[in-house]
């Protein structure tokens, strides 16, 4: 049965032709949200999630492109999937530091500076720094958490670490 079959028949109560859709794009919509999240468990759930909404929305469906609407909805998922991860990495950093037991002044303010440097890298490459140098991962071990290979991880801890290194010296050298 095509899409737009099924997608009427469970818009008109008959909601056990939705076993037909998700049989028929799970696989999809989970690999895309493991690429996007590089994580099984989370993709999962992203996964189910997708189908939840769609769902919970299919009788306000408009027939397009079934395949490409799941994918939509995983899409905006990962979206605010990777936006908390991010929140979680910023509190996580900000907790390396406070838990650091900084005593003196010239050492927080230092602790500080390098708390907002990293805020300011693009969320991949403050991924792959803060695992790396403040969790004490490999790339290898990075590369499998997130899904990307060792030469992207790599390069986004190299590239993380100059920009640091710039923020920095311009910090030390103009004293901002």
């Amino acid at each position: 049965m095509e899409d737009r079959e099924l997608v009427l028949r469970i818009q008109h109560g008959q909601k056990e032709y939705l076993n037909e859709i998700a049989e028929k794009y799970y696989d999809d919509i989970y690999y895309f949200c493991c690429y996007q999240t590089g994580s099984r468990d989370d993709a999962y759930d992203l996964a189910q999630e997708t189908f939840l909404r769609f769902i919970r929305y299919v009788e306000n469906y408009k027939y397009k492109n079934l395949k490409g609407y799941l994918l939509t909805i995983a899409m905006n998922l990962c979206r605010n999937y990777s936006r908390l991860k991010a929140q979680e990495q910023d509190h996580a950093a900000e907790t390396i530091f406070e838990e650091a037991s900084v005593s003196d002044k010239t050492s927080r303010e230092s602790s500080l500076l390098l708390c907002e440097a990293l805020r300011t890298l693009p969320p991949l490459q403050r991924e792959a720094v803060l695992l790396h140098h403040f969790y004490g991962y490999k790339n290898r071990e990075i590369a499998r958490m997130t899904g990307a290979s060792c030469a992207a991880v790599k390069s986004r801890v190299n590239q993380g670490i100059l920009k640091l290194q710039k923020i920095l010296y311009k910090e030390d050298f103009y004293g901002l």
